[in-house]
C-alpha cells in the first residue's frame, strides 16, 4: 500500500542538544554594550542574498545591508525614495519602437555610493534586474516581478539616470521598477562576464544555452550567484550596515559604516542608529527569555502567546510590541497528490480542524479568521465568504460523497484509487514549534473520528523545507504567508505558470478561471474593476479549496528597557537601524 505524506512545517525550532552545543564565545558581546542591539532569531537565514533567497529570516537582516530605490514609510506607509531622488510617475509611450509601453524615469542620489567610494550607478540597475531575470540564477520567486521590463535606457548625459520600460501597464509597475534591491556589478561580477548579455537573452533559455555553450565562464558565475560565494562570503551594498561576522546557527553580526555616504541622513532606511547588530540564533523561546532577563538581550521576536501573556502580569520594565502585520497562516496542500486531488476531500479537511481552538490556544485569540490569500485587512478582502467551520459531521459526510468509505472495515477509510484499494492514512510531520503540535494533535484526534489514520512524526525544519516542500514531495504543510504592503498580484502563487518545481504553487493547483483573472489583474487599471477581480479570486479559491486557509496574527514582541523601540505595520514590525539608546 503506497502512503502518502502529509508534511508539517511550522516555524523552525531545533533540539535543546543542539543549543546545549554553542560554541564557549557564545553570544558575542555577551552583556549589551553601549551601542550594541541584541536581536532574538529563530533560525538562521542561510544567505543573505535577496534575489536568490529572499526567505523572511533572511530579509530581517539583509534589509540593513541592501537597502532598495524605494520603500513604505514605516509610519505612513506610503513609498519614499530612499536611493533615489524622488518617485517617478508613468509615462505612457505612445511613439517610437516601445509604442504601447509605459516607463518611468529614475535617477540615483548623486552622493549614492558603494563602499569603495564608486558612484551607484545605472549600471548596477541594469546588472541587478538581469540578474534576476537570468535564467540559470535561483531567482524564481523574484523574477516572476520583474517578467514585464522590456528595456532600461541609459541617460547619455547622466549615468545616473535611467528609464525603466514595461512592455504592458503592469499593475505594480511602479513598485516593481522601485522596490528592488541594487548590487554592484563591479564587485558581484568583476569580470563583466554578463556585461554584453541582453535582458532578452537572459530570460531565453535557448539563447541563454547557446552562449554558454561558446563560454562556460557566465555558467560558473550563474553557479556563484546561486551559491555560497554570493549568498555568505561576498555581501556588499549601499545600505548602513556591513556583514562582520557570521557563525551558523549562532550568530550573525552587522556593523555600521563610520565613513558611510548618507551618515546624518534622517531616511527610515539610511539611518545608522546602533552601532553594532547582533541577530542570536536562539530556537528555544525559554533561552530566549532568560537572556533578555539577564540584560543580553533587546528585541525577542515571535513570542507564544501564553509567554508574551504571562510576562505582560509580571512585574518587569519590558517593553510589549504586538504589530498587526500582513501575514497569515495556511495548511499548504498537495493538490497532485491522488487523495486531494479531489475538492470535496480537501474540503473535508477544513473541517477537521477548529481554526478558532488553535488560535485561542497559541495567540490568546489575538488573529483574525481568513477565508483566501487576501489579508483581511485590506479593503478588498471578501468578507461576504464565512471561514470554514469545524464540523466533523459535515466532513464525514463529504468524505462518503467522495467515495471514501471502510470497505475492509479496519477503521480507516477506502478508495480505489487507480485501480488500487488506498486507505486515507496520512502522516504528518512537524517541528517542534508550538502551533504545528497544536494543529497535528487537533487534526489526529478528528481526523481519526473521520475514519482518517494520521501519523504525527517530528522532522527537522531544514530538511522537510530542502526534500518536500521544494520538490513537492508532500500532501499538506502548515505555512506562515507573509505579505508586501503593495497591491497582491495572485498570478506568482496561483496560477498555473508557477506549479513547476521551484515555483510559489507548491499547491499544484491549476484552475483556467484563475489563470485568466490573475493576468488581468495585472494589468488592470481601474480600482472598481480591479477589485471586483480580487472577489472573484476569494470565491474561486473558497470553492476549490487548494489550502486551507487559517488566521491571520498579530505578532508579539518583548524588548529591554535599555533601548527607545517602535513597531510598524511593516515587516518584520520594527526597524532596528532607528532604534536609539535612552
Amino acid at each position: 500500500m503506497k502512503r502518502f505524506s502529509l508534511y508539517l512545517f511550522i516555524f523552525v525550532c531545533t533540539s535543546s542538544f543542539i543549543i546545549s552545543c554553542k560554541s564557549d564565545s557564545y553570544p558575542p558581546d555577551n552583556k549589551v554594550q553601549d551601542g550594541t542591539l541584541h536581536i532574538r532569531k529563530k533560525t538562521d537565514a542561510q544567505k543573505l542574498h535577496p534575489f536568490v533567497y529572499p526567505s523572511p529570516k533572511a530579509r530581517d537582516i539583509y534589509q540593513y545591508i541592501f537597502p532598495q530605490l524605494a520603500d513604505f514609510d514605516p509610519v505612513t506607509l506610503k513609498l519614499i525614495p530612499v536611493l533615489i531622488k524622488a518617485i517617478p510617475e508613468e509615462i505612457k509611450i505612445t511613439e517610437g519602437p516601445n509604442s504601447g509601453s509605459i516607463k518611468f524615469t529614475i535617477e540615483y542620489l548623486p552622493e549614492a555610493k558603494w563602499d569603495d567610494g564608486k558612484d551607484v550607478t545605472a549600471q548596477d540597475y541594469i546588472f541587478s534586474v538581469k540578474t534576476v531575470k537570468n535564467l540559470k540564477v535561483k531567482a524564481g520567486g523574484y523574477r516572476s516581478h520583474l517578467q514585464f521590463i522590456s528595456d532600461i535606457i541609459v541617460d547619455p548625459n547622466n549615468p545616473k539616470k535611467f528609464d525603466v520600460i514595461f512592455a504592458k501597464d503592469y499593475l505594480l509597475a511602479k513598485e516593481t521598477a522601485l522596490t528592488i534591491e541594487t548590487y554592484p556589478a563591479h564587485i558581484y561580477d568583476p569580470k563583466g562576464l554578463t556585461t554584453n548579455l541582453s535582458l532578452s537573452d537572459a530570460g531565453d533559455e535557448n539563447k541563454l544555452n547557446e552562449i554558454i555553450a561558446k563560454d562556460s565562464t557566465l555558467m560558473q558565475w550563474a553557479d556563484d550567484m546561486n551559491g555560497i560565494k554570493y549568498g555568505r562570503d561576498v555581501v556588499n551594498s549601499c545600505g548602513p550596515y556591513q556583514l562582520s561576522e557570521w557563525v551558523t546557527d549562532e550568530y550573525i553580526i552587522l556593523d555600521r559604516k563610520e565613513n558611510y555616504w548618507a551618515k546624518g541622513s534622517k531616511n527610515p532606511f539610511l539611518i545608522a542608529g546602533p552601532k553594532r547588530i547582533i541577530f542570536d540564533i536562539l530556537p528555544d523561546e525559554t533561552t530566549a527569555i532568560t537572556q533578555l532577563s539577564e540584560g543580553n538581550m533587546d528585541l525577542v521576536q515571535e513570542v507564544s502567546g501564553a509567554v508574551f501573556s504571562n510576562l505582560q502580569k509580571e512585574e518587569n520594565s519590558y517593553q510589549f510590541l504586538t504589530p498587526q502585520l500582513t501575514k497569515y497562516y495556511l495548511i499548504a496542500m498537495n493538490n497532485d497528490s491522488p487523495e486531494l486531488s479531489d475538492k470535496t476531500v480537501r474540503k473535508a479537511l477544513g473541517h477537521l480542524l477548529d481554526v478558532n481552538n488553535v488560535m485561542k490556544s497559541i495567540d490568546f485569540g489575538n488573529g483574525t479568521r481568513t477565508i483566501g490569500p487576501i489579508h483581511p485587512g485590506k479593503n478588498y478582502y471578501n468578507s461576504k465568504l464565512s471561514p470554514i467551520t469545524y464540523d466533523v459531521n459535515k466532513a464525514k459526510s463529504m468524505l462518503t460523497e467522495a467515495g471514501w468509505k471502510d470497505s475492509n472495515s479496519d477503521g480507516t477509510i477506502d478508495k480505489m484509487i487507480g485501480g488500487n484499494q488506498t486507505e486515507l492514512e496520512l502522516d504528518m510531520y512537524v517541528s517542534e514549534g508550538k502551533l504545528g503540535q497544536q494543529i497535528a494533535l487537533l487534526m489526529k484526534e478528528a481526523t481519526a473520528s473521520a475514519g482518517i489514520k494520521m501519523n504525527i512524526i517530528q522532522k527537522p525544519f531544514k530538511q522537510i523545507e530542502s526534500e518536500h516542500l521544494k520538490k513537492k514531495d508532500f500532501d499538506m504543510a502548515p505555512m506562515m504567508i507573509r505579505q508586501d504592503l503593495v497591491l497582491d498580484d495572485p498570478y506568482t502563487r496561483w496560477h498555473s505558470d508557477h506549479t513547476k518545481l521551484g515555483g510559489r504553487n507548491i499547491y499544484g493547483f491549476e484552475n483556467e478561471e484563475i489563470d485568466k483573472i490573475t493576468k488581468e489583474i495585472q494589468i488592470s487599471e481601474d480600482p472598481v474593476t480591479r477589485n471586483k477581480l480580487y472577489t472573484r479570486v476569494q470565491e474561486i479559491l473558497y470553492e476549490e479549496q487548494p489550502v486551507i486557509f487559517l488566521y491571520a496574527p498579530s505578532e508579539r514582541m518583548v524588548g529591554s528597557d535599555k533601548w527607545n523601540m517602535t513597531s510598524t505595520v511593516r515587516r518584520p514590525g520594527y526597524m532596528a537601524n532607528t532604534f536609539t539608546l535612552k
